[in-house]
């Protein structure tokens, strides 16, 4: 049997609050070592956590021989060097969402990818959902017929006038951090409309910023980043889609994603982010196409699984199984099976399209996707 791989996490937060019970959670991992920025909050996160080793500079985790995996889990400026470190030393990548704060980063870090041949995937764990997963091979095999077009929302009260739902999150108010609702609730859902239906050719879109302060303990914190974010894409397939991102809407419906064809239309609905245990699937097939109501669909029990995985999927902790499956995807692969996603390509890819709608928002226009780049994609 082959020693397990060995993971060191970068952030006593969401790395290890979401990342560490779903990478605990596999066969063939061992989590070794925890790092944040100050010796005496890495000593207090490795006992909270459990964790044997404490790092206060990611440089040597990077460094350290006995590590196999680092995984990044802070704001995007900050994981820039810390992709940068591990990918030099070898080592294979987790890294977050937004992919990073602009574009020569994206294109630095997918660069020094290729040059270290290690794997490298990214936290856009909304295709590993189960109701997603099952959607997407209902659709693959023709449930829905011909597909005629998408579209996806997430529109939540993270923010509002009244208080700041996310404290933790209030980073996002800062375009230095490269922050915005299409920047981070739309790469998520980018990610999931590549995965679906390939790559985008083209978009065009809107962004505004709504909500000019936000509460918080007392202190007004006063964004500079659009609030909203409205996408009208062309896939290289022709297929046109729909991306709706807003992270100030009081009474927003959450998550859904919709998609319809010639035979009916399929649905999966989640009440904030989509996780395993709250993320639905609906749908109607009928002739008429309208005059049947749209029904829940179970999902299969092959679709609440993943091999080499303990985590089960009606537990509510964030992301756990949907996590757990890209982690071992990521697993597989270094052990030479299958291959890892959503990689580094499909993430420059989906930050090249952010960056293209930012254009197409100030300028008024579509914009196109780079010919050489939608080529080349491979979702």
């Amino acid at each position: 049997m082959a020693p397990p791989l060995r993971v060191g996490i970068i952030s006593a937060a969401w790395g290890a609050k979401a990342h560490l019970p779903a990478w605990r959670s596999l066969d063939g991992i061992e989590v070794t070592a925890i790092c944040t920025s100050r010796p005496a909050t890495a000593a207090k996160a490795a006992e909270d956590f459990q964790v044997a080793r404490a790092f206060h500079d990611f440089r040597a985790m990077a460094a350290d021989p006995e590590i196999d995996i680092v995984d990044c889990g802070t704001r995007p400026p900050l994981r820039f060097a810390m992709v940068m470190a591990a990918l030099g030393a070898s080592k294979h990548v987790y890294n977050g969402i937004p992919f990073a704060k602009d574009l020569n980063d994206a294109r630095a870090m997918t660069d020094a990818w290729r040059a270290a041949g290690t794997v490298a995937v990214v936290d856009a764990f909304m295709q590993a959902v189960p109701a997603m997963v099952q959607m997407k091979a209902m659709i693959d095999t023709g449930w829905l017929g011909e597909v005629f077009g998408a579209d996806v929302a997430f529109e939540v009260p993270l923010f509002s006038a009244a208080q700041t739902n996310v404290p933790g999150y209030v980073w996002f108010a800062d375009p230095a951090n490269g922050a915005s609702a299409g920047r981070n609730l739309g790469s998520h859902m980018l990610h999931l409309l590549v995965h679906f239906f390939g790559p985008v050719a083209a978009v065009t879109a809107d962004q505004s910023l709504a909500l000019k302060a936000w509460p918080l303990d007392g202190e007004i914190i006063r964004p500079g980043v659009p609030d909203r974010a409205s996408m009208l894409l062309r896939h290289a397939s022709g297929l046109p889609t729909r991306l709706e991102a807003n992270w100030c809407k009081i009474g927003g419906d959450g998550f859904r994603f919709s998609v319809w064809g010639s035979k009916g239309r399929l649905e999966a609905r989640a009440p904030v982010f989509p996780m395993a245990h709250d993320t639905r699937l609906f749908g109607t097939r009928d002739e008429a196409l309208g005059s049947a109501a749209i029904e829940a669909i179970a999902i299969g029990p092959e679709y609440l699984s993943v091999p080499g995985c303990h985590a089960v999927a009606d537990r509510p902790e964030t992301g756990l199984l949907a996590l757990a499956s890209i982690f071992a995807k990521t697993r597989d692969a270094i052990g030479g099976v299958g291959i890892a996603a959503p990689d580094f390509a499909q993430a420059l890819h989906v930050h090249e399209v952010v960056e293209a709608a930012v254009l197409a928002s100030d300028e008024r226009r579509w914009v196109d996707i780079p010919a050489a780049n939608v080529q080349t994609h491979s979702p």
